[in-house]
């Protein structure tokens, strides 16, 4: 156990210490909805949520966090986007062992209507693009400090006639530590590592390593979460985010996106709001806004039942 720490710890360390390791080079890639923020509760909180991953969207930020999420959790998220894109989301925690749990995920990505214009710049028909994700992931909690886990994706692409598939992987790990009096959870996580993929000609995944934190304060009425994301064909992102318990049932979320270079200003700024009713079962509904610059603005509701 005292190997897997330090090998854990090693990992994290050199993601900070030697950011050359994950330097981009030129490029595109293939299937870009894998690096959408999934679920309003990340998203309010400037995607910074790699550190914390305590609920059913862990199974996307960091596999790890399933082994934090209390019995089984379903969640659905849907997000109106700019230019009529539309993308939602479903995830699902079920807890496996005392020490483990298992975690699905699905995503879709629908471009809406896109006219075909061709060159005498008339319009003839319209087609579509769709994008879709299918993820199974795995957590188990080695102690009470360290959770790790892995997942598997199938994703597809279509544009119009034009379709390709590709399968990646996930790893990721959770790390407890304290500081001084205050509780800190550092997460790390390798994302998108796999085959090339099409439509048309074939390129490699939005593959990344990301690396993040998350302190609780003032007897864990504030949640204060940090990320920082290396890709490895596009430029390098963080975010910061905070969650404040206003009550039992209520609580608010800021955050600050960084390393934006279309954003600027107030821009960066997102910001949202949580509300959990528990009866039987604890009910959740979640919204996040987020600037999109010149593209307008976002927004992003979740909904979810704990089991």
């Amino acid at each position: 156990m005292k190997y897997i720490k330090k090998i854990f710890i090693c990992f994290l360390v050199s993601f900070f210490l030697f950011p050359c390791l994950w330097a981009k080079s030129g490029g595109s890639t293939a299937a870009e909805f894998l690096k959408f923020s999934v679920g309003a509760r990340a998203s309010s909180m400037g995607e910074a949520f790699t550190g914390l991953a305590d609920d059913s969207s862990a199974i996307y930020w960091n596999v790890a966090g399933l082994t934090s999420i209390p019995g089984t959790e379903v969640s659905a998220t849907y997000n109106t986007w700019i230019e009529g894109i539309s993308i939602g989301n479903v995830c699902c925690s079920i807890p496996f062992s005392k020490k483990s749990s298992i975690g699905v995920g699905i995503t879709y990505l629908n471009s809406g209507s896109i006219d075909r214009t061709w060159n005498d710049k008339s319009v003839h028909e319209a087609y579509t693009a769709v994008d879709t994700g299918i993820t199974l992931g795995y957590g188990i909690k080695f102690d009470k400090d360290l959770s790790l886990g892995c997942a598997v994706k199938y994703i597809s692409e279509t544009i119009d006639t034009e379709s390709g598939t590709g399968f990646a992987a996930d790893l990721g790990g959770l790390y407890s530590i304290k500081i001084g009096i205050m509780p800190v959870t550092l997460g790390v996580v390798a994302s998108n590592f796999g085959t090339k993929m099409g439509p048309g000609e074939k390129s490699d995944l939005p593959s990344a390593v990301r690396a993040g934190a998350s302190v609780k304060l003032v007897k864990n009425v504030v949640n204060v979460s940090a990320e920082f994301d290396s890709y490895q064909k596009s430029d390098s992102v963080a975010g910061i985010g905070a969650e404040f318990l206003v009550s039992d049932i209520f609580t608010l979320r800021l955050g600050y996106k960084l390393l934006r270079d279309d954003l600027s200003g107030i821009e960066p700024l997102t910001a949202g709001f949580g509300i959990m009713y528990s009866e039987k079962y604890d009910f959740m509904l979640d919204y996040a806004f987020d600037n999109m610059g010149v593209l307008g603005s976002a927004h992003k509701v979740s909904i979810g039942i704990r089991l």
